[in-house]
């Protein structure tokens, strides 16, 4: 089975052309991408903080990320040096935890049997 990070990864880097890490590390800083505004959905919430005496900090995130009717809670970890500088440390606890099926029909095909 192929770990979820990777295969959304692929998919949003396939699609929009931005992978997982720089989704979900504009998410935390409270940003959306152009690229994905409408197609994919992140809310994210603060949970912790590691100030670094170097003045760097790191920041833990928990919230949910929507791709594509499927929804996936993960927890990040994204570092921020002393330059103000955003790097994702970790994405970790990536999981679906809703899905569906969306059908498409034709409206020409409404009504008729």
């Amino acid at each position: 089975m192929v770990d979820a990070s990777l295969a959304i990864d692929a998919y949003l880097i396939a699609r929009f052309g931005i992978g997982l890490e720089r989704v979900l590390a504009d998410a935390t800083a409270g940003v959306v991408s152009l690229a994905i505004a409408g197609s994919v959905k992140v809310a994210c919430d603060p949970v912790g903080t590691f100030a670094y005496e170097d003045g760097g900090a790191s920041e833990q995130y928990q919230g949910m990320l929507t791709v594509e009717g499927v929804t996936y809670r993960f927890r990040c970890s994204v570092f921020t040096d002393a330059g103000e500088a955003r790097f994702m440390e970790s994405i970790g606890e990536l999981e679906a935890v809703q899905w569906g099926v969306r059908l498409v029909v034709p409206g020409d095909a409404v009504g008729q049997r």
